[in-house]
Parts: C-alpha cells; structure tokens; sequence
C-alpha cells in the first residue's frame, strides 16, 4: 500500500497536485523516519529513500518513493541539472516549510524513473532513527 500518493490529472499549470496522509497512529514506533527541521513532523520514512545522490535549492538532496503530512503547490516548468521537468513544490504539512519537490513529468525517457518521486531536501529534514 503506498503512504502517499500523487498524480497529475490535469495539464493545467495552475492546477494544485494534493497527496494522501497516512494515519501516523499505526506507524510502527520503531521505524526511522525523516522529520522536518523546522517543527519535527514525520515527513517520510527512510525506507522509501530511493537515492541520496540527488541535489537541491539548497544543496545535497534525497530522492523518494513517497512522502507523508506534506502538500503540494502548484505545477511548474523547471529547469534542473537533468533538463526541464514539471515539478510541485513540497511543503510540510504542518508549518508550510519548503522541503523539495515532486516530480510530476520527466523531459525525456532516460529522467522518467523520478515521475511520481519527491526531492526531500536534506537540509531542511533531519534523521530520526528510533531504535
């Protein structure tokens, strides 16, 4: 079951992406988790980390399957080191913090792996491993 789920259904460049939130009260206490830097909240689990060679606005970034108590603004053409992709940026849920982004479309066929996958920003997201 994914954690979160995102999918452009229209190519309206104002048009809002929306994500699905896991209910956190069945979320195993033992699980390591990404948090915001900002105010704590949960904002994915490590074990949707896809890659961490990725970068962002603000340096090293992770590349991830899902994310969790985040929400998307608005679709945008940007131009990134891989060419131009459509992305929506990707805030915490909680206190509107930027964390990344999520890549919506990819330029070309060799980029399309990253379609439906979040940039979280490591920076601006903090480990916690609770074990």
């Amino acid at each position: 079951m994914p954690i979160s789920s995102a999918g452009p259904s229209s190519s309206s460049d104002d048009r809002l992406v929306t994500t699905a939130t896991l209910d956190l009260h069945h979320l195993p206490d033992d699980k390591p988790v990404f948090a915001c830097q900002k105010c704590s909240e949960i904002v994915a689990l490590q074990d949707e980390l896809v890659s961490k060679a990725f970068n962002g606005r603000s340096g090293r970034a992770y590349l991830m399957n899902s994310t969790i108590n985040t929400s998307l603004g608005k679709r945008e053409d940007r131009k990134l080191l891989t060419g131009t992709h459509t992305v929506a940026d990707l805030h915490c849920a909680s206190c509107n913090t930027s964390l990344g982004w999520m890549y919506i479309k990819a330029p070309n066929g060799e980029q399309r792996y990253k379609e439906g996958r979040y940039i979280l920003e490591a920076a601006k997201i903090v480990k916690e491993n609770n074990w």
